[in-house]
């Protein structure tokens, strides 16, 4: 099943320019199975995930994307809370493992000139220069927001390393859902599925739909 493993809507990430409500409709739109809401340090309730799974009879998975001190950013699953301050890789990290919850590096090579990316070797060392990599679960390995020049070094990080790679689109804005997604091997219909099959490793990342053309708007948070 195709879900886009990373969302942000408004008003939980304030530049974000889409409700939750649009998000969904517009993933049932697109033909995904499922959509995850991944606010910038802001976790969605429990019960609100019910109410709109129960509302548009669609699958709707919650994690936060947690600002990290140093300017990167992890996406976070089975740690549902908010963060009010900046944390460093090692304390996410302990916080995480204590949860039994699951870290995911969210697109590692966002800042990087296009023409650093072009040296694959140099672009590794930057990115890997801020993150102690036996930390992290996964790679997003595809970023839908990103060009394919910022996602290859982030699927050839994830094969050096032995890690999977997962997908999302980063959506702000509804033209922007499914671009990219996680495949699962297995059909998931809650938190703690969704969870579970990350940690057994039963899911791989994937382009799904193609933007007519590429934006960033350069924000701080992604």
């Amino acid at each position: 099943m195709k879900i886009d493993l990373h969302v942000h809507t408004n008003p939980l990430s304030p530049d974000s320019f889409m409700s939750a409500e649009q998000a969904i409709e517009t993933a049932k739109e697109f033909g995904l199975d499922g959509i995850c809401f991944t606010e910038h340090d802001r976790a969605w309730q429990l019960s609100e995930i019910h109410f709109l799974r129960e509302k548009h009879n669609f699958r709707v998975f919650r994690g936060v994307e947690v600002m990290l001190r140093g300017g990167i950013e992890m996406l976070v699953f089975g740690l549902n809370m908010d963060f009010t301050s900046l944390l460093q890789l090692s304390d996410l990290r302990n916080m995480v493992t204590a949860a039994k919850g699951f870290m995911v590096y969210a697109h590692p090579f966002r800042g990087l000139p296009e023409l650093t990316m072009s040296d694959l070797d140099a672009a590794l060392e930057i990115a890997l220069g801020k993150v102690d990599i036996t930390s992290i679960d996964a790679v997003e390995g595809r970023n839908g927001r990103h060009k394919d020049i910022y996602n290859q070094p982030a699927l050839e990080m994830a094969a050096r390393y032995n890690l999977k790679t997962t997908g999302g689109s980063d959506a702000h804005r509804v033209d922007e859902i499914g671009t990219c997604v996680t495949v699962f091997e297995s059909t998931i219909t809650t938190d703690a599925e969704l969870l579970n099959e990350l940690k057994a490793g039963r899911f791989a990342s994937a382009q799904f739909r193609i933007r007519e053309r590429w934006t960033w708007r350069g924000a701080k948070k992604g």
